[in-house]
């Protein structure tokens, strides 16, 4: 890391629909509702999401969160529409300084999906990857199988790098090909 990249990011961004906010403690008790809400969509694609995680589990997520904010390593956001409800989470994980490469993560809740919630959520973030941090390269990883998943990268004209064969094990244990999308500045 860089000196303090943790100055690039504000708490805080808003979109035409939506709020990106730095995720929250006390934001636990409403993504257990999200998670619970769309545990059958989330199970299929997540490891995590398997089982409905505890509130505490989701409590000792957000600090470790947190701290990996401070250290410039990781920048989730909770995404709220404007009646302040948890849509879901996107952010940037997996990050390079040296390169300024990052790698972009999301799951939204079952009940707002097919409404370009995400897609918009995506696109913000990707403006300050390539505007505020001056990013060189933004990628977005996803099982190939995930067709809601991938059709986000697909609207925002990324370029589908290639697809990993076997790369890692999806939920059920069984090996899962995941699709490398990226945008280059």
């Amino acid at each position: 890391m860089e000196g303090s990249e943790s100055q690039f990011f504000p708490e805080r961004i808003a979109t035409e629909r939506l709020i990106l906010r730095r995720q929250r403690r006390s934001d636990a008790q409403a993504v257990r509702v999200a998670v619970e809400e769309s545990h059958e969509e989330l199970s299929r694609w997540l490891n995590w999401a398997k089982d409905i995680p505890s509130v505490d589990a989701i409590d000792y997520y957000i600090s470790k969160t947190r701290a990996n904010w401070e250290l410039g390593d990781q920048y989730l956001f909770h995404v709220f529409d404007h009646a302040d409800r948890l849509l879901g989470v996107c952010g940037l994980e997996k990050i390079d300084w040296s390169l300024r490469g990052f790698e972009i993560g999301y799951w939204l809740r079952t009940s707002a999906v097919g409404k370009g919630y995400m897609s918009e959520a995506v696109a913000c973030l990707e403006r300050e990857v390539f505007g505020r941090c001056r990013g060189r390269r933004l990628a977005i990883l996803c099982d190939r199988r995930n067709h809601r998943s991938s059709s986000i990268p697909r609207r925002l004209d990324y370029c589908l790098e290639g697809v990993l064969r076997n790369e890692r094990l999806d939920t059920s244990g069984e090996p899962q090909d995941t699709m490398v999308w990226s945008k280059i500045a």
